[in-house]
């Protein structure tokens, strides 16, 4: 039996593991202050937004998907709680830090006036939002294979390829073999990088009411979560699962398999024009593989490395009775 003052020591511990994970972050947060986002999409038109930040949503999109479960074993008819942080990052791949897109018979008028009328080529390339902080990218028009003219844009606002984030999660069960699964962030100012705010809500159910005498636990599982930069972007991104782990002692190993799918969408203001401009992109990931491991120490402490377009890590610390 758990007595009141285990519960709030064990919750302090968690609350103090989510502080060093967000103080961890912080070098990340720090250098985003190269540039605001938004500032830099306004000096810029929507296709090049568009190529400029779809990064974002392919690291946060399966950032978001990882690390919703530790384990497939949700007890019947006991109640069971769990307080905890998670965290979770996306690794981007060289591509993912610049971009180029290529606008062939367009009116070249609409990047240089002086070429108003005159139909041609545009090359935009460069540094994405993960790309070098102190390389501009460049549109550069071209009439019958020769360049006619060349702009410098914006340079990258963080460059990392690994793009971290973490939150605080909870979760109750043991109900009809069912557990509802919350995490959640109020709005966070982050200075330069916007204001941030975060949610998500899941649910799982232990299939070892029909599936019965397996040699492992078995259960299936959705997610739906939301990621917002107030007033610039949102990210929104689901995940239909199903796991199986095997308890020896204090280590639970487990592994799953998900059909996934992320989306994005940004609304600004581009000050050339005054215009704005909304968008939205989908997410280049739509499945993934899930490999992991649980040590109850009493506080149960969770890896895991997942595979699918892009390579996922998570890990969490929780505390449940």
């Amino acid at each position: 039996m758990v007595t009141k003052l285990q519960f709030f020591r064990a919750v302090g511990i968690v609350l103090c593991g989510s502080l060093i994970v967000g103080l961890a972050l912080l070098p990340c947060l720090d250098q985003a202050r190269a540039g605001d986002l938004e500032d830099l999409l306004q000096q810029v038109g929507e296709e090049y937004a568009v190529g400029y930040s779809s990064p974002f949503l392919y690291a946060f999109g399966p950032a978001m998907n990882s690390g919703l479960y530790q384990t497939a074993d949700i007890p019947l008819s006991r109640l069971t709680i769990s307080i905890g942080v998670k965290g979770m990052a996306a690794q981007i791949d060289d591509g993912d830090q610049t971009f180029q897109r290529v606008l062939e018979g367009v009116d070249l008028g609409a990047f240089d006036p002086a070429f108003a009328g005159q139909t041609g080529t545009v090359v935009m390339s460069g540094p994405t939002l993960f790309g070098d902080e102190k390389t501009e990218g460049t549109i550069t028009g071209y009439v019958n294979g020769l360049a006619v003219f060349e702009e410098t844009t914006i340079p990258g606002l963080v460059d990392t390829k690994f793009v971290p984030m973490a939150a605080p999660e909870v979760s109750v069960g043991g109900i009809a073999g069912l557990r509802a699964i919350v995490r959640w962030l109020p709005e966070i100012d982050l200075g330069d990088y916007g204001k941030f705010k975060y949610s998500g809500f899941g649910g799982q159910w232990n299939t070892g009411q029909v599936l019965k005498n397996l040699p492992f636990d078995a259960m299936v599982g959705f997610s739906t979560q939301k990621l917002e930069i107030t007033g610039l972007l949102e990210v929104n991104a689901t995940s239909y699962y199903a796991a199986v782990s095997r308890g020896f002692s204090l280590l639970t190993l487990y592994a799953g398999g998900a059909i996934e799918d992320s989306d994005m969408s940004v609304t600004y203001v581009y000050n050339d024009t005054g215009e704005s401009i909304t968008f939205s992109r989908d997410g280049v990931q739509d499945s993934r593989l899930t490999l992991g491991a649980t040590l109850n120490l009493g506080l149960k402490i969770n890896a895991e490395v997942a595979k699918g377009k892009m390579t996922t890590f998570a890990g969490g610390v929780a505390f449940g009775f």
